[in-house]
């Protein structure tokens, strides 16, 4: 199981990668467009258009399955952690299942405009002229497939009772370690 939760792991940390270097050329596109504006009153063209339609929705949906793989989404805890172990098993069982499922069923959906847009060649007109976008709506099956595999790979590791394997590029932080000093 390891070597293909290290897989899902090396899929995951670079379409991460990729949203991690859309956030520097996010701040470059700006910046440049903003010493363009005020320098030489010649801003770059669309660069609102690239900003939301590109570098935005590959920062946002990108690192879906890294979020699922360190299990950071956001969740209130407040009545599961209190439950018996067995119960928080089953619970966590069910999260995962319903997860994998809607996205998987959302990553589908997504491809499927995706697809439409593509076949349309999906363009959007600014000062500069046509600017094609269809290629931004292949982002979001990714990120939803990406986090779809991740939670489905949770799940069966779960059900088998074995290390999924994922997480492989984590570091161990000594400061956070679960050793209490003696005092």
């Amino acid at each position: 199981m390891k070597p293909i939760g290290k897989l899902i792991s090396w899929l995951v940390a670079g379409a991460s990668g990729i949203a991690g270097i859309m956030v520097l050329l996010l701040v470059s596109h700006v910046t440049i467009d903003v010493l363009m504006r005020f320098m030489f009153s010649t801003p770059l063209d669309a660069t609102i258009l690239y900003v939301s339609a590109f570098y935005m929705v590959a920062i946002a949906f990108l690192p879906l399955g890294l979020v699922e793989e360190k299990d950071s989404h956001i969740a209130v805890e407040l009545l599961a952690e209190k439950l018996p172990n067995s119960v928080q098993s089953v619970l966590a069982f069910v999260a995962l299942l319903l997860t994998a499922v809607v996205m998987a069923a959302v990553a589908v959906r997504t491809g499927q405009e995706a697809m439409s847009k593509y076949a349309a060649g999906a363009y959007s007109i600014e000062a500069s002229g046509k600017v094609i976008i269809w290629p931004t709506y292949f982002v979001l099956p990714l990120g939803f497939g990406l986090m779809a595999l991740v939670a489905a790979w949770k799940l069966i590791a779960l059900a088998l009772g074995r290390d999924s394997g994922l997480s492989i590029l984590t570091v161990e932080d000594p400061y956070l370690s679960k050793e209490t000093p003696d005092v």
